[in-house]
């Protein structure tokens, strides 16, 4: 089944062999990785720590920018630490406290869920260089905004393309009978039956 999606960044996405029917219209993570070297590189720093959500996200972004930070040449990296998917109470004390353990790499490069970043708030010890699970969004943030002050979160290029909220917003049932499941998400999105 060809599938297209809005916001799977994984690289291991880019294999044609494996996802022959897949398609994505945001870049892979590695892109991300490569601009966050660079970030890292302009402002001087040359020993970071890395912060990763357990998982296929984190992992992957983290890895992607290791290696990016190899071929750049001139970066160390003091320690990659892994945020457990299912943390329990203290978990992020855990977390700053390792990050402590190598304090004098105050940069942060964090491929974190939405919800892991709530552990800035924990430090402001540290400089965060995040990852677009962060850039765009609110939520991670909202009342920690002193301890998001001053990081660097990076983000792919976004654009609207004119027209498509006007045709979007104006579909109903009685001009939209192309899509076959369009009345299912009509009874979810007006939490009706038809």
């Amino acid at each position: 089944i060809p599938q297209i999606s809005y916001a799977s960044t994984a690289p291991e996405l880019s294999d044609p062999g494996r996802y022959e029917f897949f398609s994505r219209v945001v870049p892979p993570d590695s892109y991300q990785a490569q601009a966050m070297v660079a970030v890292v590189r302009a402002l001087g720093w040359s020993y970071v720590s890395t912060l990763a959500s357990e998982g296929n996200y984190g992992e992957s972004g983290v890895e992607a920018f290791v290696q990016s930070s190899r071929e750049a040449g001139g970066l160390c990296i003091a320690q990659s630490i892994k945020i457990p998917r299912e943390p329990k109470p203290g978990e992020f004390a855990k977390v700053i406290g390792r990050l402590m353990e190598t304090s004098t790499a105050r940069g942060v490069v964090l491929f974190a869920n939405e919800d892991d970043i709530r552990l800035a708030n924990l430090s402001g010890h540290f400089s965060w260089v995040g990852s677009d699970s962060w850039g765009a969004k609110m939520a991670p943030v909202q009342g920690l905004e002193e301890a998001a002050h001053g990081a660097i979160t990076i983000l792919p290029k976004r654009a609207s393309v004119p027209g498509f909220d006007e045709y979007f917003t104006s579909r109903s049932l009685e001009n939209n009978r192309r899509n076959l499941w369009f009345h299912e998400f009509w009874e979810d999105d007006f939490n009706c039956r038809l």
